[in-house]
């Protein structure tokens, strides 16, 4: 029990930064982006880099079943959002699809999940608009 809570604390330290990245356009140092892949890679199970190529329905999948699999997927989406929002324009068609798939795992939570974040909303409405 404890450790779990320890976990979900954890996952909601990392996605409360990168919400306040992407709300404020800040980028994420490279000393600290490194420290984050490897914590995220410990979580999730897969490096940063391979959610780039996984859909919204991929990553759903993926922690079916899973305890903590809100917050897991939440955390993929800040993710690709992530690496979207880092991305040079050059590679608009990945930074589009990583946008909208990261959009869609955050409604997903944001319908099934049994948290509210004021947070996760504005960030879903920034991506909409």
């Amino acid at each position: 029990m404890i450790k779990q809570d320890y976990f979900l604390r954890m996952i909601q330290e990392i996605i409360t930064l990168l919400v306040n990245a992407l709300l404020n356009r800040q980028k994420i140092r490279k000393e600290s982006w490194v420290e984050y892949d490897d914590i995220t890679r410990q979580i999730l199970g897969v490096p940063s880099e391979n959610l780039k190529d996984m859909s919204a329905d991929e990553i759903i999948n993926r922690y079916e079943g899973d305890p903590d699999r809100m917050g897991k997927t939440e955390l993929a989406a800040m993710t690709m959002l992530k690496i979207a929002d880092e991305m040079e324009d050059e590679q608009l068609v990945l930074k589009s699809r990583l946008k909208q798939e990261g959009l869609a795992l955050l409604e997903y939570v944001q319908a099934k999940g049994d948290t509210f974040s004021i947070q996760r909303v504005a960030l879903i409405a920034m991506l909409k608009g």
